[in-house]
């Protein structure tokens, strides 16, 4: 079964992350998949990976202790 690739572009257009410093964010406070390199500047995620992370997220106005 192959994966789908998504790019930082792929993730911008799905309304994941506006630009850099956020998407850094979400992996370093909100563990986001950090990606995989393709070479010095080139990442990738697999889409299950990124819907796994969507799903993995608590509805909105749930409180924490609610979410866990």
């Amino acid at each position: 079964m192959t994966q789908k690739i998504l790019r930082f572009a792929d993730l911008k257009t799905r309304g994941i992350v506006c630009n850099w410093p956020q998407l850094r964010r979400l992996v370093d406070k909100n563990d986001f998949p950090p990606g995989r390199m393709l070479g010095q500047n080139s990442r990738f995620w697999t889409e299950s990976e990124i819907e796994s992370w969507l799903a993995s997220r608590p509805l909105a106005g749930q409180r924490e202790e609610e979410a866990a």
